[in-house]
């Protein structure tokens, strides 16, 4: 067992101060490790699962494909986040797909296991899943807007609500940052050079830097 698994595990917000024997113990419980390629996925949009995950090792996304071909992008994953937690504990058909960014190793484990063996650890599943409904509601606040501009301020104005800094460093590329948004990538690219040249912000790759004087909602 790779001594850094553990200690990621231990970082979790699920297992965070656990004593290292047992989470090494949850290590090796149900589902097991697994690894997996780049642009590969872990979970398909339509299948069930009895088990959720722990991204151990890279980077993915949560994704949903629509009927008309284009994708959405509901959240991004990081090592130590959970993922298919709400599916395995309804027995529900998956509404959404987790493709990875990067090669990726992940945790498999049984909701079951947690909930019968520890009221603690139940807890912290519970305010995980509440956690993560508040940021489905924060996308839902900015996909709302019907422009491409209202949606960018939206998603920005979020991201310096939370971190208090006017420079937002997104994780998304820009295929990406538009499928989040539910935009064309090309029109959006247009907007972000409109928007720019207005000096509502300056844009150097994935960092957007907006001005003390620039109210837009912040």
């Amino acid at each position: 067992m790779e001594e850094r698994y553990i200690e990621v595990l231990r970082g979790t917000p699920l297992f965070k101060g656990m004593e290292k024997e047992e989470a090494e113990k949850f290590l090796c419980s149900t589902g097991g490790i697994k690894k997996f390629s780049k642009d590969s996925y872990i979970f398909h949009a339509g299948d069930k699962t009895a088990v959720f995950g722990i991204l151990l090792e890279g980077n993915a996304l949560i994704e949903r494909d629509e009927l008309w071909g284009t994708r959405s992008i509901i959240a991004p994953l990081e090592k130590g986040q959970l993922f298919g937690e709400v599916y395995a504990c309804t027995g529900e058909p998956l509404a959404v797909s987790v493709c990875t960014k990067s090669p990726c190793c992940a945790l498999f484990l049984s909701p079951d296991l947690i909930i019968k063996d520890s009221p603690a650890l139940t807890a912290r599943l519970l305010r995980i899943t509440a956690m993560k409904n508040l940021r489905l509601n924060e996308k839902i606040q900015v996909i709302t807007p019907r422009t491409i501009r209202e949606r960018v301020m939206a998603y920005l104005s979020a991201q310096v609500k939370k971190s208090g800094c006017r420079k937002v460093t997104t994780e998304f590329d820009r295929q990406q940052l538009a499928d989040y948004l539910c935009v064309d990538r090309s029109a959006l690219s247009a907007e972000l050079g409109k928007m720019r040249r207005e000096g509502m912000m300056e844009i150097n790759g994935r960092d957007f830097i907006l001005p003390e004087d620039c109210s837009c909602g912040l």
